[in-house]
């Protein structure tokens, strides 16, 4: 193309893979707030609504590294690790499991790049104190 940036259309292509993978992430913790908000004090490990929302948090962690929302993947990394290392048969606490859909949704909302700093780190902490507290 006669007159185009290169630098522009790499850009504008950057920006619209960004724009889906917000939307894409809304829509995912969306559908995890719903799960959540509608689930008991204490749920299965093994309910389909747990399966989902550890596959959700599973492609979160992945998409947040490539994106460079390294907090959403450490927040993904928590979660994963706490629903994985469950049997089938081990109550959840769903106190977990909103607070870290919470977390998801502060990162997005305040769209928190990298690993969010000393509010990262806190947040973090804040995580693992409540799954010590619930386990």
């Amino acid at each position: 193309m006669v007159g185009s940036d290169t630098n522009e259309i790499a850009f504008g292509a950057g920006h619209e893979l960004l724009e889906e993978f917000f939307k894409w992430m809304r829509e995912s913790v969306g559908e995890m707030r719903s799960m959540v908000d509608e689930m008991p004090e204490h749920v299965m490990r093994g309910t389909d609504q747990v399966h989902r929302i550890y596959d959700l948090t599973h492609n979160i962690k992945g998409m947040g590294t490539s994106f460079d929302f390294g907090l959403m993947t450490e927040v993904g990394v928590s979660l994963c690790g706490h629903l994985k290392g469950m049997d089938e048969d081990t109550q959840v606490s769903r106190r977990v499991l909103a607070s870290h859909v919470r977390t998801f949704e502060v990162i997005l909302e305040h769209k928190i790049k990298g690993d969010g700093g000393e509010q990262g780190a806190a947040l973090s902490r804040r995580l693992e104190a409540i799954i010590t507290e619930e386990t």
